[in-house]
């Protein structure tokens, strides 16, 4: 079996032997199999200022802590009018694009997220818009942990705000001092007006720790240009802009997350390739591995 210096080369960068332009990246892929969430419990919740003040506010919520280490964290938010989310202080998701929504699909309908955890202590951050009327964000959740066990947490009194002041920089970090942040006003519970019944989205993503051939892991994702634009800031007491330009970059944030499962599999099949070729090397015992390695990563160089 003759194995090309293409192969070779993309074989060795995937184990960091050789460098590349290419990012390597935590990415899930192929499974959509999340826990079953439950809004029973899950609670409206706000700073406790009075209704109708236009502005960002800030929330943090540590996760429950289990038996053993947590592993995955799934949930699902929606905010009036709008939420930006953070998980141990990376940005997870929003919902701009359904601000301006007649439907008020930004309060009514909660998005759903599976996210991977790597920290003893896990925190979920939220900046919460409120443009006009009331105000609130609600948020049910499960935890899983390495043992199988599973803890559930929702937004109630336990969570934390900085009160009637906008986000404190960097707020959605781990290790943030929220020792002094007083605790969320509940509004009420699910059916509260002027909201009333509210519905989970379809979940359209991958569920955390799952991929087509086993636990996710670092994959190689060749730089894909991200053609977005940058949105404008949304005014105090104005209505979303949002609505249409956010509608117009769905289809780029879909392109991009297919490109993500399309390299995972990828990935697979040069794995399967480097395995044939080490045992191959074994068997016959014939060059140096270094040596063809260099000979052939000079034809590579040669051939570019």
């Amino acid at each position: 079996m003759i194995f090309s210096s293409r192969f070779l080369f993309g074989a060795l960068t995937l184990f960091g032997v050789l460098s590349s332009s290419v990012d390597t990246v935590y990415a899930q892929a192929g499974a959509t199999t999340i826990p079953p969430l439950s809004l029973d419990s899950a609670l409206w919740i706000w700073t406790g200022e009075p209704a109708g003040i236009p502005g960002m506010r800030a929330f943090r919520k540590t996760l429950p802590e289990g038996r053993s280490r947590a592993v995955c964290v799934t949930f699902a938010i929606a905010a009036d009018d709008t939420y930006t989310v953070w998980v141990n202080g990376v940005e997870i998701g929003d919902n701009i694009r359904k601000a301006g929504d007649p439907a008020g699909s930004a309060f009514r309908e909660l998005d759903i997220y599976s996210v991977s955890l790597s920290h003893v202590k896990n925190v979920i951050a939220v900046n919460a818009t409120n443009v006009v009327s009331v105000d609130g964000v609600i948020l049910t959740g499960i935890v899983r942990y390495e043992d199988g066990s599973q803890t559930a947490f929702v937004t109630d009194a336990s969570w934390l705000t900085a009160g009637n002041i906008p986000p404190p920089d960097k707020f959605q970090d781990v290790g943030y001092d929220d020792s002094r942040w007083a605790h969320a006003a509940v509004i009420g519970p699910v059916g509260t007006q002027p909201w009333g019944a509210l519905h989970f989205a379809p979940f359209t993503g991958k569920a955390c720790g799952q991929s087509d051939q086993g636990n996710s892991g670092p994959v190689i994702i060749p730089h894909i240009p991200f053609v977005c634009p940058i949105l404008p800031p949304l005014a105090d007491g104005a209505k979303s802009p949002y609505w249409d330009l956010r509608n117009q970059v769905d289809c780029e944030i879909q392109r991009l997350e297919e490109a993500l499962f399309l390299c995972q599999r990828e990935r697979q099949k040069l794995i399967d390739q480097l395995i044939i070729l080490i045992k191959q090397f074994s068997i016959l015992g014939g060059q140096d591995l270094c040596q063809l390695v260099q000979i052939h990563t000079d034809s590579e160089v040669h051939r570019i």
